[in-house]
């Protein structure tokens, strides 16, 4: 399989041309580029892969909103749209470790040193209350200083000057660990970011597992191959050779900066907050890069992160309760998960899998296999016949949450969950059956033939 950005956007452009749109004339990036994909979904009920040709203030093209459709992550993955958690939990399983190449197109052109300026890169400022122009797809590629095992996350950069940014390090997340080790130790932690990638890398980073789980592998076992990359001129990582762009650098030990404020995945402009740097030491990229933008916030993020959180919540839930049917991500912070209960009990068993799983949920509902999940009206009616409050809900306080839920009052991440068990008690062969149809009945009725 192609490895690399721009052949998968040829083949969205000779298989789905509806959904790829060129604007040619010249974008402002302060709001702008956001506002135009966001105008495009509300007014036109599209979400067509965006590339601006005419940026203000920069060389380089930019382009948004590729990862805004199941259907195109599905054909980046090659299979079908309801195939891809499974296909994630069988990379996950089948990891391959990634082959080194001795260079790639990522080092058409090499700035390193006082060459470098962050400035030159486009200046996007995505909602009106943001603090400054924000790099939004920069997949952080970095090493346990211990093991040596890789880490990939997407992480907002601030360009803060030249050659500085700020970093979102999420607390209690891996990459934040690995700088806890190596300021703890007075170093700085080397760290390349790559943009503008394959999606199925853009999956792959978003792995959840544990800290030894290397997402570099879990890449390799999407592809079906071992990824190739390219050793950074300046840090001692590697990192895709096919990408667009690669930043390397440094996050400092014991220096912050003021970041933000930023409008976060949430739907809600976070305040400024201090946060970790990142020396920038060069930038490589491939001749004529586009620069690959984020649409944070909206499908784009959104739609990228749910699924390898499905995945992993999936396998989290099958280890306590084998008979699990389906795992879905509808919003933030929520998981709705479907089972078979085959035994009382069940049900609160998935909700705790559920939120020692993943440190972002909140809120989980748990439902019997015959509510479908992907229908949100049948699973508030679950809810309002399955349920009762004082016998199925949990509440958790003093946990680790987010922390860029806004309801934590600024407590960092510091914050309650609860758990609905929806399920029929004490089980659904037993509980008061539902409206049913005899089958002959049923099957005999021909709905195309009614309508047409």
């Amino acid at each position: 399989m192609a490895q690399d950005f721009q052949s998968y956007i040829d083949r969205i452009k000779a298989e789905r041309p509806d959904e790829f749109v060129t604007v040619s004339h010249e974008v402002d990036p302060a709001h702008e580029i956001t506002a135009t994909i966001m105008k495009t979904e509300q007014e036109a009920r599209r979400r067509p892969v965006f590339l601006f040709d005419k940026v203000k203030g920069t060389d380089f093209k930019v382009m948004s909103n590729l990862h805004a459709s199941r259907n195109r992550l599905a054909m980046a993955l090659g299979c079908g749209p309801r195939e891809m958690q499974k296909k994630f939990l069988h990379a996950m399983s089948n990891p391959i470790p990634p082959r080194e190449i001795n260079t790639g197109p990522c080092k058409d052109v090499i700035i390193k040193g006082a060459d470098v300026d962050m400035r030159a890169l486009p200046q996007i400022v995505h909602h009106g209350d943001d603090g400054g122009p924000y790099i939004t797809a920069a997949i952080s590629f970095a090493k346990d200083p211990d093991t040596g095992i890789y880490n990939c996350a997407y992480n907002r950069l601030m360009i803060t000057g030249k050659d500085t940014t700020s970093i979102h390090l999420t607390l209690g997340k891996h990459l934040w660990e690995f700088h806890q080790v190596a300021a703890a130790r007075g170093e700085p932690l080397p760290v390349a970011f790559a943009i503008g990638v394959h999606p199925t890398i853009a999956l792959g980073c978003l792995a959840i597992g544990s800290i030894d789980e290397d997402e570099v592998a879990i890449m390799g076992g999407l592809f079906g191959e071992p990824l190739e990359m390219v050793r950074c001129e300046t840090v001692d990582l590697l990192v895709p050779a096919h990408a667009e762009m690669i930043i390397e650098g440094e996050i400092l030990p014991g220096a912050t900066v003021d970041e933000g404020p930023f409008g976060e995945f949430t739907g809600y402009s976070l305040g400024a907050r201090e946060r970790e740097v990142v020396k920038v030491k060069a930038i490589t990229h491939r001749k004529d890069a586009v620069f690959y933008d984020m649409n944070v916030g909206h499908l784009d993020h959104m739609l990228l992160s749910t699924i390898p959180m499905e995945a992993n919540l999936y396998r989290a839930v099958r280890s306590m309760v084998p008979s699990v049917k389906a795992v879905r991500v509808p919003s933030p912070f929520t998981c709705f998960v479907s089972i078979e209960q085959r035994l009382k009990g069940q049900g609160k068993n998935a909700i705790m899998a559920v939120l020692g799983a993943d440190l972002y949920v909140k809120r989980v509902v748990i439902v019997d296999h015959d509510v479908d999940i992907f229908d949100e009206r049948q699973v508030n009616w679950a809810i309002a016949t399955r349920c009762q409050p004082e016998r199925d809900l949990i509440v958790i306080g003093g946990a680790r949450g987010s922390d860029l839920d806004p309801s934590t009052s600024g407590d960092d991440g510091f914050t309650s969950k609860w758990g609905v068990d929806a399920t029929a008690k004490p089980l659904l062969s037993e509980f008061t059956p539902r409206h049913r149809f005899p089958q002959d009945v049923w099957d005999r009725i021909d709905v195309d033939k009614i309508l047409s």
